[in-house]
């Protein structure tokens, strides 16, 4: 009785990891931080070009700064912390867990 809680718990556990994984895949942050990213370059290409056009000093430099800011704070580093950690966790917890379903399968 106790196993099938546990291996029922489990399933569960796995699924949701999965749909959670799978929204965020599918909400398109990723994508969306990448093609920032690119308009950014191009922005940054046409900037230069300009420049070398009109005769300007050019210092590579001032073309590959970052421009994002960052607005971290105390509350956002201990939460991210946090996260690694549990993130470290659940890692350990379901390699050991599919060890150990691998034994049972035998």
């Amino acid at each position: 009785m106790k196993y099938k809680k546990m291996m029922k718990f489990f399933c569960m556990l796995i699924i949701l990891i999965f749909l959670f994984s799978y929204f965020i895949e599918v909400s398109g942050y990723y994508e969306y931080n990448l093609q920032n990213k690119k308009n950014l370059t191009e922005e940054q290409i046409k900037q230069f070009e300009m420049d070398v056009k009109e005769g300007k000093d050019i210092d590579l430099n001032q073309y590959l700064q970052d421009s994002q800011v960052d607005y971290s704070n105390q509350l956002t580093k201990t939460t991210s912390e946090i996260s690694l950690k549990l993130n470290d966790y659940l890692k350990n917890f379901l390699s050991n867990g599919f060890k150990i379903l691998e034994k049972f399968f035998k």
